[in-house]
């Protein structure tokens, strides 16, 4: 996954700049129909059936960690459209985008479908 510019600010500041970084107390996965990009300027889902979902991470190894437990949406009332991203947001509605990535497989999602992230299939990674 990328870093936002508001991360990558942030943690840069908090590593070499002695000002201090809070990390949220719950991060969220955010589903898009556009590429975020690092200035978060992309289209989330913006229907009255999606929510965002809240995500645990296992502890890291190797600078990589993958999402806990299984993270299921309900199912969509409305098209949502070509769900093409995600990105992890540090609230549950608003807030700072913190980490995206695009979809290696997009999915389209009709009325009457659900978006699924099995365990460990969302993964950051930093090198």
């Amino acid at each position: 996954m990328d870093f936002s510019n508001y991360l990558a600010n942030k943690l840069i500041s908090a590593t070499v700049r002695t000002l201090t970084y809070t990390t949220p107390d719950k991060v969220y996965v955010a589903l898009y129909t556009t590429d975020p990009t690092k200035d978060d300027a992309g289209d989330e889902v913006d229907a009255d059936s999606y929510t965002r979902k809240e995500v645990g991470f296992v502890t890291p190894s190797g600078g990589v960690s993958s999402n806990a437990s299984k993270l299921e949406w309900g199912t969509a009332t409305s098209d949502w459209g070509n769900v093409t991203y995600i990105g992890i947001r540090d609230d549950s509605i608003g807030g700072n985008l913190l980490y995206f990535t695009e979809l290696d497989n997009p999915k389209n999602i009709l009325s009457g479908d659900q978006f699924i992230i099995n365990v460990n299939q969302l993964q950051l990674t930093l090198t």
